[in-house]
């Protein structure tokens, strides 16, 4: 799988299209196509549904066809809109190469850093809408953004379309192992006692890792000065070197760090304890009930791209989402695979929008 870094600004969480039932779509096939024997067609729909079916994923033909012929027939490109290192690019690079074998075809991941992953999802919203750019987006690109920058250059409901739920990833609330603040009641008690001298970080301004921490801050009647970084690895010198805090950031990252005597953890912000982590306690568990901030990643492609062509990247997401090593792999992580159909996507997207829009609203960052 190749790998192309572009260079960008601040980096957003791991971080909607529209309501699309693209499932429901159709597309003519060309004449290959409709020379498959229907035996042949049968076959293929029992291999694939017997595949799928364990996630919820509908099964689709191993060949998708749009006017230019079979897709895809050339290299697909994985926009990745944070930095390299970080927990959504380690996903980005292990969905890759696991779409591979399903798509008979590269996929080269594009690192497009900056405005917490408008660059990215800007890049993929204004492609051509042929499949061959896809984005790795989640509650900020797709959500977040829309309701905390008034200047955001796509509309994520107009621009993009949901192709893939892939799964939901927990972040912690993390500081040095040097740190003086051992609970999250320390440092909240220490943000009440000298307001604005405490520090967090978030992977990007108006992000929802931003949003998350303004929301514990509200709920908690404190007031903490917010630092954005471009990412997990950028801030991780300056938490050790306590030049920050606390910081939010995924459970992936973070784990090999606590096992290293590196930092601790102080809470997650997700409605329950993660698997990987069953002894850290939630922030709602902490004197704050129905805190639950979720983040999740997706698959996006530009609207308008033909329902066939989304159809067979959600296919292939199914295909690696379900392969038992990769769920492994990913619940070891701390990412959680999730899946479901098309139309069921876009259906979460549309009551995410409701969510966040209230939580967006309650901390003061709703763009005017």
């Amino acid at each position: 799988m190749k790998v192309l870094d572009a260079e960008g600004g601040g980096q957003g969480g791991a971080d909607t299209g529209g309501d699309h039932d693209v499932g429901a779509a159709s597309g003519k096939g060309s004449a290959r196509e409709r020379g498959v024997s229907a035996r042949r067609r049968s076959v293929l729909r029992g291999l694939s549904a017997g595949l799928l079916a364990p996630l919820g994923w509908p099964a689709t033909s191993a060949l998708a066809t749009t006017g230019a012929g079979a897709y895809p027939n050339r290299p697909v490109r994985l926009v990745v809109p944070f930095a390299p290192g970080g927990a959504t690019d380690t996903l980005g690079r292990l969905l890759g190469r696991a779409m591979e074998s399903s798509l008979a075809q590269p996929m080269v991941v594009d690192n497009r850093v900056g405005a917490a992953g408008a660059i990215g999802a800007t890049a993929v919203a204004k492609s051509p809408a042929d499949g061959y750019s896809v984005l790795l987006g989640g509650v900020g690109t797709n959500i977040v953004l829309a309701y905390t920058q008034p200047s955001l250059p796509y509309d994520p409901v107009r621009d993009l379309m949901p192709v893939a739920y892939l799964c939901n990833v927990d972040y912690v609330l993390t500081v040095a192992a040097g740190s003086p603040y051992r609970s999250l009641d320390d440092l909240l008690a220490a943000a009440r006692k000298r307001p604005r001298a405490v520090s967090y970080m978030s992977t990007g301004m108006l992000g929802p890792l931003h949003v998350a921490l303004e929301y514990l801050s509200k709920r908690a009647g404190v007031s903490m000065v917010h630092v954005p970084y471009k990412g997990e690895s950028p801030a991780l010198a300056d938490l050790l070197e306590g030049r920050i805090d606390v910081a939010v950031m995924t459970v992936p990252f973070t784990r090999p760090l606590v096992q290293d005597g590196r930092v601790r953890v102080l809470a997650t912000i997700s409605a329950e304890r993660t698997a990987s982590m069953p002894d850290v306690p939630t922030v709602a568990e902490l004197g704050f009930p129905g805190y639950a901030v979720p983040i999740w990643n997706g698959l996006f492609v530009p609207a308008g791209t033909p329902a066939p062509v989304a159809e067979r990247l959600h296919a292939a997401a199914a295909a690696a989402i379900g392969a038992p090593a990769m769920r492994e792999r990913m619940v070891a992580l701390g990412v959680t695979p999730t899946g479901g159909t098309i139309a069921g996507y876009a259906r979460f997207l549309q009551s995410e929008r409701e969510r966040w829009t209230a939580m967006i609203r309650d901390t003061g960052l709703m763009a005017g």
